[in-house]
């Protein structure tokens, strides 16, 4: 049996050198080589665990910076993952990454060690003890966030090789469909809000199935208008409006989206141009038309209507699933659904879908026509339309009088006089 050898440190280069090990001979390279032989480094870029414990198909062989020997430091970790991720990953993503990290920090108290000990076996099972702690089906995405801040922010090597240390890793599964019911009563209460700010916040994301992102990303400029003036589209691009991905929005949109629009333009700072459709707005309604509303910020809205009128549980999350299955049951095709919701409309697609690319009039066009009112009609009641020969000012009044607004005693003359208007010309024609 034959001993490894440990590392050697050189320490005014901060460089760690394994040793050769021939793989024939189970001798050490190096030093222990023969004579005119020259002393190598290892290549520590193979597949598979190595020396340190890491497993990834990179150069390992990397150089400790001057702060090696010190103890590492979260709020630098934070700074620098940001500045190197600046064009990977955008402001409102980067701290979801930073706090899956701070999570592994204070658990595992990782402020007591230096980067030189992080670099050895010592990190990769700081890492582990620390996945322990949590459900397994939650390591995917724990792993993906603290894999890039341990590289872009601690600048170490990942230390896991997670086929090999972990194991095949349950996939996420998608939460399920909000029921109907839920998704009803929160449509009938907004129906009768009566601010068109907070309305807005719940169409934009109900009717298109969006994400935060895009109801706080949209510009007066990205709306589209009819041959009267009236908007009735949202065309934007997913880059220029800093959506979560890049993947545009096209939509046509319903009729109660349509006026809470123009209520809300009636009362905007600034309704033109490349101003915020829902700029930042504070809770007790202070608006900054300059300053684009953060998706936490967006949140808070959000919540403050739930626990206003004391409605279900129900997250701008849950109503994209909730949409998807309203695209589905009523038939719009994957495409016209993908520019509904900001999806890529061309990722995942068939061959077929591939090629049938149609111009965006024709899907706005077929949102139209599967949505007229949008996808929340599907579960609201049907408004029925009474088409009678009476004139509109005896179904007017006789719907104050069935409703309670008109006692019998007022009806009655009123009805009266109104069939003397009527009958008058009639008889004059005869």
């Amino acid at each position: 049996m034959i001993a490894l050898p440990c590392p050697v440190v050189q320490k005014d280069a901060a460089v760690i050198i394994w040793p050769n090990i021939n793989e024939d001979t189970g001798l050490v390279e190096g030093k222990h080589t023969s004579p005119g032989q020259k002393n190598a480094t290892r290549d520590l870029s193979t597949t598979g665990a190595n020396a340190l414990g890491t497993g990834e198909q990179e150069s390992l062989q990397f150089t400790l910076s001057v702060d090696g020997d010190v103890p590492v430091d979260l709020k630098t970790i934070e700074t620098r993952f940001n500045q190197a991720t600046v064009n990977r990953y955008k402001p409102e993503v980067q701290p979801k990454y930073v706090l899956s990290f701070s999570n592994l920090w204070k658990g595992e108290a990782l402020e007591g060690y230096t980067k030189r000990q992080l670099a050895g076996p010592k990190g990769k099972q700081l890492i582990l003890d620390h996945l322990q702690k949590m459900p397994r089906g939650s390591w995917r995405p724990n792993i993906s966030k603290m894999k890039s801040v341990w590289k872009y922010g601690l600048g170490l090597p990942w230390p896991l090789d997670n086929k090999v240390d972990l194991g095949r890793l349950p996939k996420s599964r998608p939460e399920p469909t909000p029921p109907d019911q839920a998704v009803r009563e929160w449509a009938e209460t907004i129906a009768r809000e009566k601010d068109p700010y907070l309305k807005l916040v719940w169409l934009l994301i109900a009717q298109h199935g969006w994400r935060p992102s895009h109801a706080t990303g949209v510009r007066w400029s990205d709306l589209k208008y009819d041959v009267n003036g009236r908007p009735n589209a949202i065309i934007a691009s997913g880059a220029g409006a800093e959506f979560k991905s890049y993947a545009p929005v096209a939509v046509w949109l319903a009729p109660n989206l349509v006026q809470a629009l123009e209520d809300w333009r009636k009362v905007h700072p600034n309704p033109n141009g490349n101003a915020f459709i829902l700029p930042f707005r504070g809770l007790k309604r202070e608006l900054d038309s300059n300053r684009k509303m953060q998706s936490d910020e967006f949140r808070w809205h959000w919540n403050a209507l739930q626990k206003k009128y004391g409605l279900p549980k129900l997250r701008p999350k849950d109503l994209r699933h909730w949409v998807s299955t309203a695209c589905r049951k009523a038939g719009l095709s994957k495409r016209a659904s993908a520019y509904l919701q900001g999806h890529d409309a061309d990722g995942g697609t068939s061959m077929r879908d591939w090629y049938d690319n149609v111009p965006l009039e024709e899907i706005l066009q077929e949102q139209a026509d599967v949505f007229p009112s949008g996808p929340l009609a599907t579960v609201l009641p049907v408004d029925v339309e009474l088409v009678s020969d009476l004139p509109p000012e005896a179904v007017a009044l006789l719907s104050r009088f069935l409703t309670g607004e008109l006692d019998s005693y007022e009806f009655l003359p009123q009805i009266v006089e109104l069939r003397k208007r009527i009958e008058k010309p009639a008889r004059m024609t005869v």
